[in-house]
């Protein structure tokens, strides 16, 4: 089977809280991969009423699914997903929105990867290249039960 179609389908998330779409490239240093926002997803009625907008959370939430979480499952080849990641430091900036209907495309480079710690630096941009947010967090591997 293919490796970016085993990380999607080790991925631990139901269907209305999982931000990831496609596995573009993945290697030891680096993964793609990318989320379009579509507009039916349940936090644009809410956020903000008449001028919905990705809220900032779900927008790290993409970019830790994409660029730390499936990234684990590859660095760690385990595809029965039998780790729990629990973030214990992240620094963000925001530079501009994701639209609903809006493809975006997320690349994560380790930084490190050691004592059950993966430290990544992360960016998401538009197709156009233009950037969207960027990220530096640690997560930390914990032993399922």
């Amino acid at each position: 089977m293919e490796i970016n179609k085993k990380i999607l389908e080790a991925l631990p998330y139901g269907p209305d809280f999982c931000f990831v779409d496609s596995i573009e490239n993945v290697d030891d240093k680096t993964i793609t991969g990318t989320f379009t926002y579509h507009k039916n997803l349940p936090f644009y009625n809410s956020h903000f009423k008449n001028n919905p907008l990705v809220p900032g959370v779900i927008m790290v939430e993409t970019m830790g699914q994409i660029g730390m979480v499936c990234h684990l499952i590859y660095l760690t080849d385990d595809y029965e997903f039998n780790f729990m990641p629990v973030l214990s430091n992240i620094e963000t900036e925001f530079f501009n929105n994701a639209e609903y209907g809006e493809k975006m495309i997320i690349k994560g480079e380790k930084i490190y990867f050691r004592h059950n710690i993966l430290k990544s630096y992360v960016e998401m941009t538009k197709t156009d290249g233009s950037i969207v947010a960027r990220l530096t967090a640690n997560i930390k591997i914990i032993e399922a039960k």
